[in-house]
């Protein structure tokens, strides 16, 4: 085995600014690009597509109880919050990403839990559900807008507009909303949404609302394997048609209130295809989502930012903000687990879940590890240095997420002799669009039994900044007392970012992925259409080109990327690079080496 590189040439390496996207799912990040609303005499009906990357489509039933209307939610099983949905009132929500445009709330309270479900549960038509709006701080509201609509005709858009709340009432018999602002239309230059014109048009040739109409519409406007689900809503008549997967020859019927019987549950959208007996394929019952709000210090009251929250091997958890504060939604299947709370140089903290209370306070404890500082200078002199990782590569790495956080990569190294002191470090930027790069340090242990990242052998946080745009990034570690009893160890990388950065990274690149499909279904050429083996149910479009050719480049919000090799050679088979996707998260091996060089002395 050869761990380290000696022969490269930097000036035969070139930047096509290719990113590969590690997508991580949202809680409440409402994707759909599409919602229409038509009334005539006899129906009321609204539709929409759930565009997504997640493929576990399901619906959730919430029956009614003293004070509390019944409802039925579309969500993703490895959710469980409400991306849209209606109320046994007839009154219904949804939400299409729109550009973001701050809104400014002065003497208003923050809503406690879900709103848009509280909305669900308390609110018999759009009147009634825009009282309750008006009491509270909705900043998702900057970057989204909500389509309300009931049984008696009434349907408003909820957004942004001129830093404000606005209310854009249906005036005719059609409202439609997709990715722009209808207040500001130019907004970030948004380019026009190819859904809106499609449905216009073919709106203006109907005469009369129908669901047979409507249908012909979501045939239209779906956007291939994004498309998770499709529904049409039939306010007056309380019954919904769920088109899974774009089979829009078959569709599944709710109809309220006689669906409540079946209790609550949250079911599987494939797995009602198959079979009809619910009880069968009811994934939860009796379970709620639980949002726990609450701050992180440490035991003399500071704020602690950027502690790492999440359930081990699941892909749910977030970072705390700057201030220490956070916010996690968690679907009924985790309730009885553990959240733990985890930040380098503190106790790791265990709360059962269902134990929390909505609003928590959670206090880490230092510790203490003295690292052997004289055994590793006394014979400095006597021992040899080594550089260990890799130098060469072509692509991008940005793990993304929204609500979420923790997401990492990480390089397993393997060095001959240890102990060994950590001298330097250098990371290859594909870009960095921040005023100053910043990301975490991590040293892993490898995990022999489970072949991954294993326990963090760090004792003190080390957060690296520079101000630099593209290449290399090097720091003098000598003066952080690293020293590693490991021959085989992992260096790791951790994006750190604040709740509504990584809100507004991964608004923006989901309109990067549409406008790649669109590019390929225009005949683009340098756009390549991919279907990994195994995994035809989602196709991802690939750019070979620079990422700044996108109009909406510019709209990103600051970001940095680290440089990646694709693919493996007989150097770097051995060097293995992992990811995870958000705090304590799976780690998954990807076919990549990392660009990264740690200088050891031994």
């Amino acid at each position: 085995m050869q761990p380290f590189v000696t022969n490269f040439n930097l000036k035969s390496m070139r930047l096509p600014f290719l990113i590969g996207f590690f997508l991580i799912i949202a809680t409440f990040e409402t994707q759909a690009c599409f919602i229409l609303f038509a009334r005539d005499a006899n129906r009321i009906l609204v539709a929409n597509h759930e565009d997504w990357t997640a493929r576990d489509g399901a619906m959730r039933i919430i029956p009614p109880t003293a004070g509390r209307y019944g409802s039925i939610i579309f969500t993703f099983a490895s959710e469980g919050w409400a991306q849209g949905g209606m109320n046994e009132k007839g009154l219904f929500f949804d939400a299409a990403r729109t550009p973001f445009q701050e809104i400014f709330f002065e003497g208003k309270s923050n809503p406690t839990g879900f709103i848009w479900q509280t909305i669900l549960d308390q609110a018999a038509n759009v009147k009634e559900a825009i009282a309750i709006l008006q009491q509270h701080n909705l900043p998702e509201l900057s970057e989204v807008t909500v389509m309300l609509a009931d049984a008696s005709g009434n349907a408003v858009l909820v957004g942004a507009h001129n830093h404000s709340v606005g209310i854009w009432p249906v005036a005719g018999a059609t409202l439609l909303q997709t990715n722009f602002n209808q207040w500001h239309p130019n907004l970030s230059n948004e380019p026009a949404c190819w859904r809106y014109d499609t449905a216009t048009r073919h709106l203006a040739q109907f005469k009369e609302v129908s669901v047979e109409n409507i249908l012909s519409i979501l045939r239209k406007t779906h956007q291939d394997s994004m498309t998770v689900y499709s529904n049409i809503y039939d306010l007056k008549n309380k019954t919904v048609y769920i088109y899974n997967k774009r089979n829009f020859d078959h569709a599944l019927t709710v109809q309220l209130p006689e669906f409540f019987q079946n209790g609550d549950c949250l079911l599987s959208l494939d797995s009602l295809e198959k079979y009809n007996d619910y009880s069968k394929v009811c994934l939860v019952k009796k379970t709620n989502i639980k949002t726990i709000r609450g701050k992180i210090t440490d035991e003399h009251g500071a704020p602690l930012p950027y502690v790492n929250i999440g359930i081990p091997g699941q892909n749910v958890g977030t970072l705390s903000d700057p201030d220490g504060s956070f916010e996690i939604s968690l679907p009924g299947t985790f309730l009885t687990d553990t959240l733990r709370f985890s930040s380098i140089g503190y106790k790791e903290h265990k709360l059962c879940i269902n134990k929390l209370s909505d609003s928590a306070t959670v206090v880490l404890q230092s510790t203490a590890t003295l690292l052997n500082e004289v055994t590793i200078f006394s014979k400095r002199l006597d021992r040899k240095t080594l550089r260990l990782g890799w130098m060469g590569g072509k692509d991008g790495v940005l793990p993304l997420d929204t609500l979420q956080g923790g997401g990492a990569v990480a390089l397993l190294v393997e060095a001959p002799e240890r102990p060994l002191f950590v001298d330097r470090l250098q990371v290859r930027l594909m870009y960095n669009s921040k005023d100053t790069a910043r990301l975490r340090l991590h040293f892993f242990e490898y995990d022999s039994l489970q072949d991954r990242p294993g326990k963090e052998l760090l004792s003190k946080e080390i957060i690296l900044e520079e101000r630099k745009r593209f290449g290399w990034l090097r720091f003098d570690l000598s003066d952080k007392n690293i020293l590693l009893d490991k021959k085989k160890f992992f260096v790791g990388f951790e994006w750190i970012d604040d709740t509504q950065t990584r809100k507004r990274m991964i608004s923006g690149l989901k309109k990067w992925e549409a406008w790649k499909r669109e590019q390929f279904q225009a005949g683009n050429k340098k756009v390549e259409y991919i279907v990994e083996p195994g995994n035809d149910a989602y196709p991802t479009y690939k750019y070979h080109g620079n990422m700044m050719d996108w109009p909406g480049f510019k709209d990103l919000p600051p970001f940095t990327g680290l440089m990646i090799e694709s693919g493996k050679t007989d150097d770097t088979i051995r060097l293995r690079t992992f990811e995870r996707k958000t705090s304590f998260g799976e780690w998954k091996e990807i076919n990549a080496t990392l660009n990264v060089v740690v200088t050891v002395i031994y």
